[in-house]
């Protein structure tokens, strides 16, 4: 594990998931997306220690686990540290067995469900709602940004050193190649946020689950990529419904 500079006081650690990190002052630390619940929390605390720095906030850019679910790990070593999402994310992220209920579009059978009474549903409590806009935390300014469309509860966070997280607004280029077809809570908001990224003042641009980072100049591709494996699909659909179809074709 290690703890890659981008620029300034933001870095990030590569994993399953991409980690933020954001140094607030002299000792304490943003970090935004921990990762799946386990192990990699206390390598990351031991990481941070060693760079003079202690976790104050922690930022979850959208309510899926691969995201979230170390909060609560790191919560449990230090009990100081505040949780922040969007108010639409809290609600799935206090409720973990609520989102395989809106995952099947009713009450979802016990397979399907967190087990709510052992280790294995990692409980996490978000403390402080984040709204769309610039937040200041420890004297850092900090741009939250909606990005619904993922999940509806995305958000992206834009650093006072113009790095942009966007958890998972995109896949990296090999991955859109193999698995064209995204997951999207809502087509129409989604398309809306990856276009509002043109307009975005960055530098740098961090992918959710992506072993490169991207330039402001580069991100025009992946832009451009998503939004042309959305339409393909958008596209097949209207052709189909030209004509009248039943459900059973």
């Amino acid at each position: 594990m290690k703890l890659i500079n981008i620029k300034g006081d933001t870095y990030y650690i590569k994993g399953g998931t991409n980690t933020g990190v954001i140094r607030l002052d002299n000792n304490n630390c943003l970090i935004i997306d921990p990762g799946r619940y386990g192990i990699k929390q206390r390598k990351m605390i031991e990481l941070l220690k060693e760079n003079n720095m202690v976790i104050k906030y922690i930022i979850n850019t959208h309510e899926h686990g691969d995201h979230y679910e170390g909060s609560s790990n790191l919560k449990k070593l230090n009990n100081n540290i505040q949780i922040l999402s969007s108010s639409e994310a809290k609600i799935f992220i206090d409720n973990p067995n609520k989102f395989a209920d809106y995952t099947v579009g009713g009450k979802a059978n016990k397979f399907l469900k967190f087990k709510e009474s052992s280790e294995e549903s990692h409980e996490t409590k978000v403390d402080d709602i984040i709204e769309e806009g610039k937040i200041v935390l420890n004297n850092r300014k900090f741009e939250i940004i909606k990005l619904s469309g993922h999940t509806e509860g995305s958000i992206g966070i834009l650093t006072d050193d113009k790095i942009l997280f966007v958890g998972d607004l995109f896949v990296g280029s090999q991955m859109l190649k193999k698995f064209d077809l995204l997951l999207l809570y809502d087509v129409k908001e989604y398309l809306n946020s990856v276009n509002k990224i043109k307009d975005i003042d960055f530098e740098y641009m961090v992918l959710g689950h992506d072993k490169e980072i991207y330039s402001k100049i580069d991100s025009q591709g992946i832009i451009n990529n998503h939004i042309s494996a959305v339409n393909n699909y958008v596209n097949q659909v209207k052709d189909l419904l030209k004509s009248p179809i039943t459900i059973d074709n």
